[in-house]
């Protein structure tokens, strides 16, 4: 796989998680950017991790921008994004998915950006998951897009970061991966399973 240059668009738990998984076990440049550039939040981890911070300029030149911010801010993202025609991978997941038939956050972020390769990835594996797998079996990562070759690049970018990836099929099915996000949070929070709980799909017989 050739080298890429990938931006992370958020700096919070999971956009922090996302640029560890990056930087430290692919081979991939990385940079990071905050919610504005100079970000307290993005200077911390641009330190921690030895990256550079993300000018306006970077992302636009991005092979693939991970898009990792609440919800609500994704038209905020979708600004500092406009006019680009490279990978976005959308790991924003809103608490209303599927709620009265509301559109995922990938949906969202490929209205948004048209001109975009919107690919949903990671959004049902907690942070702490992502910053470190753990050794006993592979966690699933479904990988949904109506681009084929955009999604193609993402699988072997799962698997470089030590993730099982799953075709979750078209940009649609986003929606349910989207769900079974918040039904991992459900399932850590209030059935005692804890911020490790986490998907494998696999073949029963």
């Amino acid at each position: 796989m050739q080298k890429l240059n990938i931006s992370v668009l958020g700096t919070g738990d999971m956009g922090s998680a996302i640029a560890t998984a990056m930087s430290k076990r692919t081979g991939h440049s990385v940079r990071v950017r905050g919610s504005k550039a100079g970000s307290a939040s993005a200077i911390k981890l641009s330190g921690e991790l030895g990256v550079s911070e993300a000018t306006e300029q970077d992302i636009l030149d991005s092979d693939v921008v991970f898009v990792v911010v609440p919800a609500a801010a994704i038209p905020q993202a979708a600004t500092t994004l406009s006019g680009y025609r490279g990978i976005v991978i959308s790991v924003s997941v809103s608490g209303d998915v599927g709620r009265d038939g509301l559109p995922s956050s990938s949906e969202n972020i490929a209205k948004a950006l048209p001109g975009a390769r919107v690919v949903n990835a990671f959004t049902s594996v907690w942070s702490n998951v992502v910053r470190e797998p753990g050794k006993l079996e592979k966690t699933s990562v479904f990988v949904c897009s109506d681009d084929e070759e955009a999604k193609a690049t993402i699988v072997e970018l799962v698997k470089e970061a030590g993730f099982d990836p799953i075709n979750g099929g078209k940009l649609a099915m986003a929606l349910y991966a989207e769900a079974m996000g918040m039904f991992t949070v459900r399932l850590a929070t209030d059935s005692g399973y804890g911020r490790t709980i986490t998907f494998r799909a696999f073949q029963a017989v």
